[in-house]
């Protein structure tokens, strides 16, 4: 069966009316964004950073020069003897 010029454009126009009932999941609007997002920043960049931006990312950070010395191969953790006879 060969259809019409007006047949196929009326399959087409109900396919595409079907089409735009469909809403997408939580999902795929969340993938939709992350790529909008990145289109974004590939295209402008960052925003300058802020000083008050700087000082919430640096409050994160907890900074203790000592943990630099301690030398985890140095230290015994004791290990008992049954642990040490499966290593030896």
């Amino acid at each position: 069966m060969t259809l019409t010029q007006e047949q196929r454009i009326s399959v087409i126009k109900h396919a595409y009316e079907n089409s735009r009932k469909i809403s997408p999941t939580q999902s795929v609007e969340d993938f939709i964004a992350d790529i909008k997002s990145e289109e974004v920043l590939g295209e402008h960049g960052l925003v300058d950073a802020q000083l008050h931006d700087l000082e919430d990312e640096m409050s994160l950070f907890a900074y203790n020069p000592c943990a630099e010395d301690f030398d985890e191969e140095e230290d015994d953790f004791g290990i008992s003897e049954e642990m040490r006879g499966l290593y030896s």
